[in-house]
């Protein structure tokens, strides 16, 4: 008779605490927390000089990091001009990832705590996200004013 209770009450509560594919996802790549720094690796020249690191936060926030893998440093880098609506992140429970506002059609192929293995069915290329671990090595940007030469009016400040 006990049993008859226990072993349906014990699936669901097993249920209860699955998640999706969207959240597991989600939670390897915040570590568990609300901030994942991730390289991106794809078919490219000079891809073992230089490269770009994701900062994937918390609420679909992304930043972007120019990566120098011969000195380790990675710099801020916003593409110009600077639109806050492409640099965004999300995973879908069929397992489509998509970021910086790309087109949805990144295929997450397996993934495992230190390496996302992504196929990009437009450009039919195989990438990677593979976990920063160490010191991320991140430069503070320096911040120049940027003047018109025939007002004299600051146009928009720059962080190089």
């Amino acid at each position: 008779m006990i049993s008859k209770i226990i072993i349906p009450l014990a699936g669901i509560l097993l249920l209860m605490n699955c998640k999706s594919p969207k959240e597991k996802v989600e939670d390897i790549i915040l570590y568990q927390d609300s901030i994942g720094y991730w390289n991106y690796e794809w078919p490219r020249e000079r891809a073992e000089y230089y490269g770009f690191t994701f900062k994937f936060m918390k609420k679909n926030k992304l930043q972007k990091l120019s990566f120098n893998k011969v000195e380790n440093k990675r710099w801020a880098w916003n593409d110009y001009p600077y639109d806050e609506s492409i640099y965004r992140w999300g995973v879908a429970d069929d397992s489509i990832f998509t970021f910086m506002n790309y087109n949805s059609k990144i295929k997450i192929i397996k993934y495992n705590s230190d390496t996302i293995w992504l196929y990009d069915y437009e450009r039919k290329s195989k990438e990677l996200l593979i976990k920063v671990k160490g010191d991320l090595n991140i430069e503070k940007p320096v911040k120049i004013k940027a003047i018109n030469g025939n007002t004299g009016e600051e146009i928009h400040g720059l962080d190089i």
